[in-house]
């Protein structure tokens, strides 16, 4: 598995999201939501690798969609 920015993000995902598990106040995902992102994740990893076999352009690719994402996800998060 070659590391790409979807790669490092699901890892980043995974550990904060077990790690919050053991706590007792409300979890990060529940392990439902977590599965289906891990395999949201992959799936993006697989469709941009088969999209662009330039590994510089691949990185730029996932990193904008990684960004992009994020700042939607604050965006919704602090309108509700």
């Amino acid at each position: 598995m070659k590391l790409t920015p979807l790669n490092i993000t699901l890892a980043c995902i995974i550990v904060w999201s077990i790690s919050e598990m053991g706590d007792t106040k409300e979890h990060l995902f529940s392990w439902g939501w977590l599965i289906l992102l891990i395999v949201v994740l992959i799936i993006l990893d697989i469709l941009f690798r088969l999209w662009t076999k330039d590994v510089k352009k691949l990185w730029m690719m996932q990193i904008g969609f990684v960004l992009v994402v994020g700042i939607i996800s604050i965006l919704i998060n602090t309108q509700f």
